[in-house]
This record gives structure tokens, C-alpha cells and sequence, in this order.
């Protein structure tokens, strides 16, 4: 019986060592397997963290370059206003100067009127040595005239 038993001990004993042998094995297995997975996710996520930084650069670059064209718009637009400005106030001097000229040409014109009437009515006098009643009515008419121009 010892015999027996002592067999069955070292069966039970090889089969347990196989067991843990297969157990061992199956961990060492799942542990690589683990290892790899672990490997592979590490550079999927180094990947994509390149990428993303890549990206990151990619737009500050963008940002960079339109912050400068916004800067030259600016610039180019104060530019623009300012010659438009000057323009404006080149032109309204220009009307003023004008407008200045005309009121000088129109008083100028209205001493004319007012001498050429003067001259007009000595010439009447001097061709009528008397006042005969129409001429008197056309000189009133002329006064009247020289009254509404002033």
C-alpha cells in the first residue's frame, strides 16, 4: 500500500509540477503578451503626442504669420487714412481759396456794376442838361436797381 500510495504521491507531485509548469508558462506568456501591448501602446502614444505637438507648431506658425499680415493691414490702413485726411484738408483749403476768390470777383464785379451805373447816369445828365420828367423816372429805376444790388 505505502508502495501505491507513495506512486499516487508522486503522480499527484508530477501532474501539480506540470500544472505549475503550465502555469508559469500561461504567466510568462501573459506577461509578454502584457510587455507588448504595453510597447505598443507606448508608441502609439509617443505618436500622437509628435503629431499633436507638430500640430501645436503648425497653428502657432499660422497665428505668428497672420498677427503679422493683421500688423501691415493696420499699418497700411493708418497710412491710408492718413493720405485721405490730407487729401480732405487739401481740398477744403482749395475750396476755401475758391470760395475766397469768387466773393473777391463778386464784390469786384458789383464796384463795376455801381461805376458803369455812375457813368451811365453822369452820361444821361450830361446829354439832358435839363430834368425832363421820363428821364427822372430812369434814373429812379436805376437807383432802385443800384439799391437792390447792395
Amino acid at each position: 500500500e505505502r508502495s501505491e500510495e507513495a506512486a499516487k504521491a508522486l503522480s499527484s507531485k508530477r501532474e501539480y509540477q506540470e500544472r505549475i509548469e503550465q502555469i508559469m508558462k500561461d504567466f510568462q506568456e501573459e506577461k509578454r503578451q502584457t510587455y507588448e501591448i504595453t510597447q505598443d501602446m507606448t508608441r502609439q502614444y509617443k505618436g500622437m503626442q509628435e503629431e499633436l505637438l507638430s500640430r501645436i507648431n503648425a497653428l502657432e506658425k499660422t497665428i505668428e504669420t497672420l498677427n503679422d499680415r493683421l500688423a501691415e493691414a493696420d499699418l497700411r490702413q493708418e497710412r491710408v487714412l492718413k493720405e485721405k485726411n490730407s487729401i480732405i484738408k487739401m481740398k477744403d483749403d482749395e475750396i476755401a481759396d475758391l470760395k475766397a476768390k469768387m466773393d473777391d470777383m463778386a464784390e469786384e464785379f458789383g464796384d463795376m456794376l455801381r461805376e458803369t451805373l455812375e457813368k451811365m447816369r453822369e452820361r444821361i445828365e450830361v446829354s439832358n442838361g435839363n430834368f425832363d420828367t421820363p428821364d427822372v423816372m430812369i434814373q429812379q429805376r436805376m437807383e432802385e436797381m443800384k439799391g437792390s444790388d447792395s
